[in-house]
């Protein structure tokens, strides 16, 4: 054998070593895994989730998802998961002040500021962005707008009984002992403490106007100076509840939100994330049902932002799990379908719109109208003066004789009660 072809060997050799030893490097290297905590469960949110993991799956990553059945406990229990040590590598967010605490406390991981090459804002809406950064830093990484002052119509039972769309509660009111007379659910809703609550919201919104139902949920500021507009909302509840059928008592939101496409009631209000309920029934939007700002809304969107926040870990693979994420639920064609299935509206330009259906469009439209004034879901970011106006509201509608005067009184006395110092022993 030639020195030649011994030096040809030996670099063949090495080549072959080097290459096994990769080989076993790698087997030995976890997978890039997407390791997610939600609160998706239902057809059309499980739909919207799978475009991100079509996402993910194509890019080669391993996705792995952990439902949990609320927002309330999905929300503790991450907190109490940060707390051991032990959290989840990226988890579903509803964006509220708290993720500026979490990032502050260093477990969250602050997303990279550019993607593919352009800075985040330039990529994010101009809102979307100041709800997300803290001091040039991306603390949440957004998917989508949500509306949560959203009413769905059926469009057949409108037309049949020449009705317009309703701009009021009032207007609701006025028109449900026809709807009811033709043989429909005037208004299709549940008894459960959050449906109430975002139903509330709107009605508060009607009676206060948007300056003061921003200043509703402020944390350390009573709502004694609002007693005369609750009473007033508590008095427009409670004839709504009137007006409700006894199936609400087992009913739960997306089966009411059914009913609006099986043609059984005329209206449901809730977030738009509800419209996802109907697309995946096989019907149209802006054709068997429609779509607009609830009742006494006028311009006023209610919004919310669904987003993952990245926690920190130390796992190389759930690492680039994170990166594989961000790349992911930025892209702009997993943007439009992600919220073509959500019911929302994406958080980023340069999405095709022509994939949205007719509601969605028009949701686009109003918020990038002048015209429009928004304000984010507060309720997110006053979870104990939530809970108090949730169980007033069940007892509101789950109880017999209270007066509107007696609950406004009742919630007022346990808000200002929690407020008070306590005591020192």
């Amino acid at each position: 054998m030639t020195t030649s072809m011994r030096k040809n060997l030996k670099t063949v050799l090495i080549t072959v070593s080097l290459g096994l030893l990769s080989s076993v490097a790698m087997a030995d290297e976890p997978q890039t895994e997407v390791e997610l905590t939600h609160w998706w469960n239902q057809p059309g949110e499980v739909a919207a989730l799978n475009e991100i993991k079509k996402g993910v799956e194509q890019r080669g990553g391993r996705f792995v998802d952990t439902p949990i059945v609320t927002w309330d406990k999905l929300r503790s229990g991450i907190i109490n998961r940060i707390t051991v040590g032990y959290p989840p590598a990226a988890t579903h967010w509803l964006i509220d002040d708290d993720i500026f605490d979490l990032y502050k406390m260093g477990v969250v991981y602050a997303a990279p500021m550019k993607h593919n090459g352009q800075p985040i804002k330039e990529v994010l809406l101009d809102k979307i962005y100041d709800d997300v950064t803290e001091s040039g830093k991306l603390v949440a990484l957004p998917l989508g707008i949500h509306f949560q002052n959203t009413a769905l119509f059926n469009a057949a039972i409108y037309r049949e009984l020449k009705l317009p769309l309703p701009t009021t509660w009032k207007q609701v009111l006025a028109q449900a002992p026809s709807i009811t007379e033709a043989g429909y659910l005037p208004v299709a809703i549940s008894n459960e403490a959050w449906q109430l609550h975002l139903v509330f919201n709107t009605i508060l919104l009607e009676v206060m106007g948007h300056s003061d139902y921003e200043k509703i949920y402020l944390k350390n500021h009573s709502i004694e100076p609002w007693r005369e507009q609750l009473t007033r909302s508590f008095e427009l509840f409670l004839q709504l509840r009137a007006i409700a059928d006894e199936g609400q008592k087992t009913r739960s939101w997306d089966m009411a939100a059914r009913m609006v496409g099986d043609q059984k009631a005329a209206m449901h209000v809730m977030g738009d994330f509800a419209k996802a309920e109907l697309t995946k029934q096989g019907l149209k939007a802006g054709d068997d049902f429609l779509c607009s700002l609830s009742p006494g809304s006028g311009h006023t969107i209610i919004y919310a932002i669904d987003a993952f926040l990245m926690l920190n870990v130390k796992e190389p693979y759930l690492k680039r799990g994170q990166d594989l994420l961000f790349e992911v639920a930025l892209d702009p064609t997993v943007q439009a379908a992600y919220n073509a299935k959500k019911g929302s509206i994406p958080i980023r330009h340069g999405v095709d719109l022509s994939q949205l259906d007719a509601c969605a469009q028009a949701s686009y439209q109003q918020w990038i109208s002048p015209d429009t004034q928004v304000t984010r879901f507060s309720g997110v970011a006053n979870p104990l003066r939530t809970s108090f106006f949730q169980a007033a509201l069940s007892r509101a509608w789950k109880e017999t004789g209270l007066s509107a005067e007696q609950l406004a009184d009742e919630l007022i006395k346990s808000d200002e009660s929690s407020m008070q110092p306590r005591a020192r022993k």
